[in-house]
């Protein structure tokens, strides 16, 4: 059940966002760059109370219609469903602020803050309550209510804080801020991009399961997306997007050129892509006992599902940086297209789960669809603009994956312990650093720039 609730959660966010966080993302950097301090302030509280009043309405929207959405078999807990709102209202708004307000702002540091913050307080009310009692669905969802609580205070409070530096920002007034008709529709084609790509998500693609499969298969799919998405989030173009895209998107709005933004995407879509490779090996290699030392042995022989989904993470890597030129260009019709083509996923899915082929439906419409999405946004570019994805380089790191995996899979480690798979990833990560180094997918310049980003002379592929 826990599963189904942070994927409906996922689901409610994604849904009462209105295109409000990629309105953020476009115009927040240019109103820092050259807004004085009223204009910033207003636009940014005005962006709050507009989240704000969009997770309390979906909140008791869904309050009432809760026990027709909870499945017949799980109608027990429809209570715990009603309280798990709360984390919606807190998290939601925390969110949204920590990522798409704080992110843009180049506050990176307070993001991270709240977020190691709010995961702590959680970890150390469950263990609170574990130490007087058994744990219970409800001790979590009152524990994450809490923890988001106390996450979104801090976050207000610390974004009042830094928007009083702003008061010593002063400009000339001779810049005009964008007019709202034209905010509102680049909210307006992503709101309705990210419904459609939602058609095709791991959150929509676990109830699905969990009509065609059944709880146990759910369980297990639910599990592997979790996985995915921890990897997903760690990834320096996921980790690093706060930070990533308010600079692409001052690199075009400074010089108006496409020059500088595909520099800097490529360079980000290709470390996104060097740290992920050896993970997807490692995975590759040794998916099964992985899976069954992560599950504590619930889930064996299902390496192959896992493989599938770090597959997909191949064009999910490069997902979020594609849509930002778009976006970035004020080309963002063309995404709702992306995200209309990528649906065309979901009758492949439907396919393989009327022909039992279990989960390999859903799997395969993740990694279809991502795939249709950037190929759709990569061949506008490419004929529209003066973009060009550094192939070579996405190449090379390809040969350099293929390289590692040959040779390993030859393998005499009998992978039994924690030890071995541990002795496993470094071998992988040794082979390819050592493949990559030969190789050299990176440039000259980009070296020089991500060891200027580092500070130190260390990055040599």
């Amino acid at each position: 059940m826990y599963v189904l609730l942070v994927a409906g959660m996922e689901l409610a966010l994604a849904i009462l966002s209105f295109g409000l966080p990629w309105l953020s993302a476009r115009y927040l950097p240019e109103f820092r760059l050259y807004g004085n301090h009223l204009q910033i302030k207003q636009f940014i509280w005005q962006i709050v109370t507009l989240l704000s009043m969009l997770l309390i309405s979906g909140c008791l929207l869904l309050f009432f219609i809760i026990p027709w959405l909870v499945p017949t078999e799980l109608i027990l807990y429809a209570g715990i469903a009603k309280w798990y709102l709360l984390v919606l209202l807190f998290e939601g708004l925390n969110r949204r602020i920590r990522e798409n307000i704080l992110g843009p702002l180049m506050q990176q540091r307070i993001a991270q803050i709240n977020l190691v913050g709010r995961n702590m307080s959680f970890l150390l009310l469950l263990g609170f309550i574990a130490s007087h009692e058994s744990i219970h669905l409800y001790h979590v969802v009152i524990a994450e209510i809490i923890a988001s609580a106390l996450s979104l205070l801090f976050v207000m409070y610390a974004l009042a804080r830094h928007l009083k530096s702003y008061q010593e920002v002063i400009r000339p007034n001779d810049w005009s801020k964008p007019a709202w008709s034209r905010m509102w529709l680049v909210a307006r084609n992503m709101y309705f991009n990210n419904l459609v790509t939602l058609s095709y998500s791991p959150q929509t693609l676990i109830f699905l399961s969990q009509r065609y499969l059944g709880i146990e298969a759910t369980a297990l799919f639910g599990f592997l997306c979790k996985l995915y998405l921890q990897i997903a989030n760690y990834l320096p173009a996921r980790l690093l997007f706060n930070l990533i895209q308010p600079k692409l998107v001052a690199s075009y709005i400074n010089s108006g050129s496409m020059k500088e933004l595909m520099r800097n995407a490529n360079l980000a879509g290709k470390f996104s892509l060097f740290v992920l490779m050896p993970v997807i090996i490692f995975t590759w290699l040794a998916g099964n006992e992985l899976l069954n030392l992560l599950s504590s042995g619930k889930f064996t022989s299902s390496g192959s599902y896992l493989v599938g989904l770090m597959l997909a993470l191949i064009p999910f890597s490069q997902h979020r940086i594609l849509t930002t030129i778009v976006v970035t260009i004020d080309k963002n019709h063309v995404v709702l297209w992306s995200g209309l083509l990528g649906a065309l996923s979901l009758p492949l899915a439907y396919f393989f789960l009327e022909t039992d082929k279990g989960l390999w439906g859903p799997i395969t419409a993740i990694i279809v669809g991502q795939v249709l999405y950037n190929l759709t946004l990569i061949f506008y570019l490419v004929r529209h603009t003066t973009y060009r994805p550094d192939s070579i380089g996405f190449v090379k790191l390809m040969i350099a994956s293929a390289s590692v995996f040959f040779v390993v899979q030859f393998h005499v480690i009998q992978l039994q312990s924690v030890f071995s798979l541990l002795v496993m990833m470094l071998t992988v990560t040794g082979f390819f650093l050592l493949s990559a180094f030969l190789i050299k997918p990176f440039k000259t310049e980009e070296r020089e720039r991500l060891n200027s980003f580092i500070n130190k002379k260390i990055f040599i592929w």
